[in-house]
């Protein structure tokens, strides 16, 4: 490099920095390459003397590569992107082109093979040109000029303070930091091979802005690997290093200047022998122009990722940064026992990041959000997330939305930096209310707390009083709560199973009403869901049918796969692998799975939720596969969800108002074919599995089966029932064959599962259909008729039942009785029971559910 000329005014000093010069060079010249001599010197002694101050250090560090982050295609790994402190590729000696290496010798330090790290001569010109004798010259040999860059790359990066006096050092001219270079390059040439100096250089070179080594400078500025570089073109990139800001051939207005030294080295490269005359003149007749380079633009960060990953990636950049091995806040971070140390491996770089997303998966399901959702909405400011988790090991498969990725201050409308999937420790996102997708965690604590999802329920009541509901946690007395359905709805009495099934409001606060509400919150937050801010819940009563906390995609899908997985909630987890630069295994966050809930409660909730989903087929995916689901809507349908797993894959679709207050009435069912979509796509490839068979004694619950009380008297039969702990209510009486005033039957049935909330209807008997005389009981013939079960089916599939066991349907009395909305036109009890001995012309009578008008309601 070329040396800073002293001003005439500092002529002694140039001499007396000549002398010192001189002789220190000399002496440390010579103790390379003749020790003995040296140290038989009297005038080397001194001269050793004065460099014991100086800084000894000799070795090559291992510099700042890329990272590379691989996603998974038909199970094999992708990159999907980079990221990186310096954007350098670390070649093997194998790799470097002969004419990279040529020019560096013939353009910066021709006897490089020959000196010992100090090349005399070069510094005996280099002081004489401080003097004004002779042209130009630099004394830095490459050695001297790898131990600056190095020196300066390792402080410049550094937030250490000391580091950044060191940093300015190099940057300023001054005979003690030549001297240091001078030591230093000894020893670095006393502990490595000339090959291995060069090859050094050549990787942490800068060759403009934040591209370092010959390998990211051929692939940036010309488009391929520094092993096809011409002699031209290994000319040109070495005419960099000397000075990056004023040739790097990033910048046009650098062309001239870097033609100019570009065409000195390709001559040195011919003088020295290296290239012939034929080949100098060829090289020399390529201008450097726009013909010349071919400039590819940076891939670093998730901007430049895999499209339909960008979010993802942005996603297991936080992790990288942010988490801990065990998920602990005063854990180990995953690269460093600090945080600091954690950041410092991030910035060395050179990690392959081996991530669980299924870019065919991701792709397909970004497809449906981009085709339903579009970003080019303007009326609204219109979102949409979908989030993918294997069930049994919480991995992420796909994790999408209909905004585009801008890290960007100024993101245009149709982009984002926010992460609408992610909490904001992860993705700056504040979430969003969760409406009615959060009633599968009272059901989840309905079921724990050993209630039958069987029972009837009160769901008529829209009016509670202060100090109606518990909240343990809190010692808040809950204040007077008002509710009503959606579109206005009334309903009466309705078992769990029928409240998710019609997502019924008051059906769900009846429930929470007999629960603490500290206790639902809890269940939601180990089954996987917590709030999207990272603080604690908002627990008050309308929390509980979603107008509480803000969560978030990932937190739902998380607590459908926790419900598929029999219990079990494994942590989302987007990291299956880190490979280090030298080829050891780094570990990753490992899999984090407990036991939330218990298979029992579990299976029972399996059954609930897969009857919703039987019941909503907007929301059933083609095929056999059973699928659980819960759909969410918050008021005003400001926010929409369908939340729901198969037995191997948990999804949950948030489609909604970003911010704002926008009805998406007019698109409320975009969610389900999104989910529709999303899970068919997902069962295509991870297919099979089936939930767990419920347990009896879980579903049972706090029921137990009613007893037969026909041909009882009402009293006798109130006395039985109320004995028992039931509410009795009497009918008005009907055609039966018992004796006028006893009971006929009663509903529910008898033998159904009730609790002691359940009111019991008993149904006396007029006597019409009683004969004059009992005749014997004897006992049937085989081929006798035996009633069907038809309790629980629709009237209409009563009466196909009955035909198809041989009996009148024309036979039927029908007793209409309001038993909620959800039992309109369902058979709640008959009489002869099911299984005793008929006759084809016998009659049967049935208790079926109506509306509050009572009578047939169009059954």
């Amino acid at each position: 490099m070329a040396a800073t000329r002293h001003k005439p005014g500092s002529l002694l000093g140039s001499l007396a920095g000549l002398l010192g010069l001189s002789v220190i060079a000399g002496v440390l010249v010579s103790a390379t390459l003749t020790p003995a001599l040296a140290v038989a010197s009297s005038t080397a002694n001194s001269g050793l003397d004065l460099f014991e101050s100086l800084p000894s250090y000799a070795q090559i560090d291992q510099q700042s590569e890329r990272n590379r982050i691989y996603g998974l295609r038909d199970g094999k790994p992708v990159e999907i992107a980079q990221f990186y402190a310096q954007d350098r590729q670390v070649l093997e000696w194998s790799d470097v082109p002969r004419t990279a290496v040529d020019a560096l010798v013939a353009g910066e330090d021709r006897r490089f093979y020959q000196h010992g790290g100090v090349d005399a001569p070069s510094v005996v010109r280099a002081a004489m040109s401080q003097l004004g004798v002779g042209g130009d010259s630099g004394a830095s040999t490459l050695t001297m000029q790898l131990v600056r860059q190095q020196i300066a790359i390792d402080a410049c990066l550094s937030d250490d303070e000391a580091a950044a006096e060191t940093c300015a050092a190099q940057y300023s001219e001054s005979y003690q930091r030549k001297l240091a270079e001078m030591r230093l390059a000894i020893g670095l040439e006393q502990r490595y091979t000339k090959n291995e100096v060069v090859l050094a250089y050549l990787n942490i070179a800068n060759f403009g802005g934040n591209v370092y080594g010959i390998e990211s400078g051929a692939q940036r500025i010309f488009n391929k690997p520094a092993s096809e570089l011409s002699i031209a073109e290994s000319a040109a990139l070495i005419a960099t290093v000397q000075n990056p800001s004023t040739r790097n051939l990033f910048k046009p207005d650098n062309w001239e200047r870097n033609q100019e030294r570009r065409d000195v080295i390709i001559r040195a490269m011919a003088n020295e022998g290296f290239i012939t005359a034929e080949e100098r003149d060829a090289a020399l007749a390529i201008p450097v122009d726009e013909e010349f380079v071919d400039i590819q633009p940076a891939r670093n960060g998730c901007i430049a990722g895999y499209e339909s990953t960008r979010f993802f990636c942005d996603y297991v950049q936080r992790v990288l940064q942010n988490d801990t091995i065990d998920g602990t806040e005063d854990g180990a971070y995953i690269l460093g026992a600090s945080q600091a140390d954690n950041r410092a491996a991030l910035f060395e770089g050179g990690l392959r990041i081996y991530t669980s997303i299924d870019l065919d998966l991701n792709d397909a399901v970004q497809a449906s959000v981009d085709e339903l959702v579009p970003n080019t909405e303007t009326r609204w400011q219109s979102g949409a997330a979908v989030t993918q988790l294997e069930v049994g090991t919480g991995r992420i498969l796909a994790m999408v939305q209909n905004k585009d990725y801008s890290p960007t201050e100024n993101a245009p409308p149709t982009a984002t930096s926010i992460n609408f999937n992610a909490d904001y420790a992860h993705g700056r996102s504040g979430g969003f209310q969760p409406g009615s997708g959060f009633k599968i965690f009272t059901l989840a604590q309905w079921i724990i707390d050993g209630h039958s999802v069987n029972e009837q329920l009160d769901a008529s009541v829209d009016d509670y009083p202060q100090g109606t509901f518990k909240a343990s946690c809190t010692g808040l007395i809950s204040e007077r709560y008002q509710l009503q359905n959606n579109e206005g709805n009334q309903y009466t009495r309705m078992t769990p199973t029928e409240i998710m099934v019609n997502s019924v409001n008051t059906g769900v606060v009846q429930m929470a009403s007999q629960l603490d509400l500290c206790d639902i919150h809890d269940t939601a937050a180990r089954m996987g869901t917590t709030p999207a801010n990272g603080g604690d819940w908002e627990i008050f009563a309308p929390a509980v049918i979603g107008s509480g906390s803000n969560v978030t995609p990932m937190g739902m899908a998380s607590a459908f796969a926790t419900i598929a997985n029999g219990g079990v909630h494994c942590e989302p987890i987007a990291i299956d692998r880190i490979v280090a630069r030298d080829g050891s295994e780094i570990a990753p966050p490992g899999q984090q799975c407990q036991q939330a809930i218990t298979p029992e409660v579990a299976s029972v909730m399996q059954l609930v939720l897969e009857t919703v989903t039987n019941r909503n087929p907007l929301n059933n995916p083609p095929g056999d596969t059973p699928v659980i689901s819960k759909t969410g809507t918050t008021n005003g349908v400001v926010q929409t969800w369908v939340n729901g797993a198969s037995p191997t894959v948990a999804t949950s679709v948030w489609v909604g108002n970003i911010v704002g207050n926008q009805s998406l009435e007019s698109r409320w069912n975009v969610r389900s074919t999104i989910f529709r979509t999303a899970m068919a796509e997902a069962i295509a490839r991870y297919p099979g599995g089936q939930f767990l068979t419920p347990d009896q004694e879980t579903l049972r619950g706090n029921a137990s089966e009613l007893p037969n009380v026909a041909g009882q008297s009402i009293e006798q039969a109130t006395a039985t029932l109320e004995g028992a702990g039931f509410e009795v209510q009497v009918a008005d009486a009907i055609d039966g064959v018992q004796a006028e005033g006893l009971v006929e039957y009663t509903a529910p049935g008898a033998g159904s599962l009730v609790t002691t909330q359940t009111p019991i209807i008993l149904y006396p008997s007029n006597g019409a259909l009683n004969p004059d005389a009992q005749p014997q009981e004897t006992a049937p013939p085989e081929s006798a008729q035996t009633w069907p079960d038809v309790r629980a089916k629709s009237l209409g599939d009563a009466r196909t039942a009955l035909t198809d066991a041989g009996f009148n349907a024309d036979l039927v009395q029908v007793t209409w009785q309001d038993h909620g909305e959800a039992n309109v036109c369902r058979v709640l009890a008959q009489n002869p029971e099911p299984g005793s001995p008929g006759g084809p012309d016998d009659p049967i009578s049935v208790v079926v559910g109506t509306n509050a008008g009572g009578g047939d309601p169009g059954c």
